[in-house]
């Protein structure tokens, strides 16, 4: 009897205690994702990386002439889990920024056109809804440097 009570206890706190951690993906590979997501113009991979898309439309209208590439992330900022703040609709979230380089491609001839530097900023919703999307991005800052 005590093997019995001794093997039950043993799978309940095996159960309880290897719980997997929630997996999100990080900021960087969202930006790259984000990234790719204008170099196709896939409007659904964009609006998935995006904490508040433009509609299509815009989405369309903004990379028709040129999308980025050879995106490198330069430095990610650590997440402060003590500083939630609160969205338009009240959503609560924490932050963290990132900053990266790439190349500005034309679309039209495919080539490299200008040097851009930019820093983003990206949120993780800590209930509601949002919240398993992980990590999104909800702006970003471009410095265009031609060359």
């Amino acid at each position: 009897m005590k093997r019995v009570l001794l093997a039950l206890m043993v799978a309940v706190l095996a159960a309880t205690a290897c719980k997997k951690a929630e997996k999100t993906p990080e900021p960087a590979y969202v930006m790259v994702k984000w990234a790719r997501s204008i170099q196709d113009l896939n409007y659904q991979a964009y609006a998935g990386a995006e904490a508040f898309p433009k509609s299509e439309a815009v989405f369309r209208d903004m990379y028709r002439d040129y999308y980025l590439a050879d995106l490198m992330v330069t430095s990610v900022e650590d997440a402060d889990e003590k500083d939630v703040r609160t969205d338009v609709d009240g959503g609560r979230f924490i932050h963290r920024s990132l900053s990266f380089e790439a190349s500005a491609v034309k679309r039209a001839s495919g080539r490299p056109y200008q040097v851009v530097r930019g820093d983003a900023v990206f949120i993780k919703y800590i209930e509601g809804k949002k919240a398993a999307r992980g990590w999104l991005m909800s702006n970003r800052t471009f410095i265009a440097i031609n060359r």
